[in-house]
């Protein structure tokens, strides 16, 4: 063997083996390699990059042969292609926390459009006519996960963001860049229009008396399916990841007590009911434990609390003021002293 070809094998024999990424066609050709993926230690592409991937794919529109644009068809492929996305969801457990910080508003949207629609909401249904207590408990859990998406949005985006220092100026990645803005800025607009029957639909989740179920892998598969194979069993009591009554009603709490406390800056009374929110939040991590499905940043809760308990304090409670309280006393009094 030649000098060059021993260097050749010595280097080749000592570069890592790493498995090259999975791509997304891979999960159309074999049915059951998602659940394979996902149960990896260190998934590449990661769940949320795989949602973003299955989205985008099946939103891709087409181009016809006079060059002009359509809209991405209603075919298998697609539909498959979002059942994978909402199945990558299922394995998150529906975690709102995890999929506001990875994914985008429109993705997003697009992605819990989707489980309305499985979970047999009718596009253009509004919520507020829907009796949360009568219907499937999967599909009472689609439009609390939905409204309180909606919410938690409205309440992000009225915190400043710090944009990234911009590097040189790339003309497709500005174009794109701007696109999504625009996107995200019309889906807002909807948001902030049906807010009000937003929190009055997560209101009335905490009159419900009974545990919900959200969609798994497996009931999602059972959807997939012919009519008439499924048996009921994705409309039955117990289909599906069941949360309590007391987890439902917590997160619906914290989202409620947000909402509130943002709109208590034009409407003063509104800063007793997110105190209100809040303290039953409080009281409900108690009761409940600990719980993988029900997640609060308790560091968060405490901050709304304590501004609560400044902006709005209880008369009947026995708490001694603290100096937050009293300064903002002083300054409601005039007492600048």
């Amino acid at each position: 063997m030649s000098v060059e070809a021993v260097d050749r094998e010595a280097a080749t024999s000592s570069r890592p083996c790493t498995p090259p990424q999975t791509s997304w066609f891979e999960f159309l050709l074999e049915e059951s390699l998602l659940e394979k993926h996902l149960k990896k230690a260190y998934p590449d592409p990661s769940p949320v990059q795989l949602i973003v991937q299955f989205l985008e794919q099946a939103s891709k529109p087409l181009v016809n042969e006079q060059n002009q644009v359509q809209p991405p068809p209603d075919n298998k492929r697609n539909r498959i292609l979002k059942l994978l996305a909402l199945k990558v969801a299922a394995h998150l457990k529906w975690n709102l926390d995890v999929l506001d910080k990875s994914l985008s508003v429109p993705v997003l949207n697009m992605l819990l459009n989707e489980l309305l629609c499985i979970s047999k909401v009718p596009p253009g249904t509004k919520h507020i006519d829907m009796d949360l207590a009568c219907l499937p408990p999967t599909t009472a859990m689609a439009i609390l996960l939905y409204n309180r998406w909606a919410i938690r949005t409205i309440v992000n985006s009225s915190f400043p963001v710090r944009l990234a220092k911009p590097g040189p100026p790339q003309l497709n990645v500005m174009n794109q860049f701007q696109q999504e803005k625009e996107v995200t800025d019309n889906i807002l607009k909807v948001l902030k229009e049906q807010a009000a029957d937003s929190i009055l639909v997560l209101e009335g989740a905490l009159k419900l008396n009974k545990d919900l179920y959200i969609h798994t892998i497996r009931t999602l598969d059972l959807l997939a399916m012919e009519p008439g194979m499924v048996n009921g069993e994705t409309e039955s009591s117990t289909a599906g990841l069941s949360i309590s009554t007391e987890e439902m009603q917590c997160q619906v709490c914290y989202d409620l007590g947000a909402i509130y406390f943002q709109q208590g800056s034009t409407n003063f009374d509104l800063y007793r009911n997110a105190r209100d929110k809040f303290f039953r939040t409080k009281e409900l991590i108690l009761k409940i434990g600990s719980s993988l499905h029900c997640m609060i940043d308790e560091k968060r809760l405490a901050g709304y609390c304590q501004a609560c308990g400044v902006l709005a304090p209880s008369e009947s409670s026995s708490q001694p003021s603290t100096p937050y309280s009293q300064i903002h006393s002083c300054l409601r009094s005039g007492n600048y002293q």
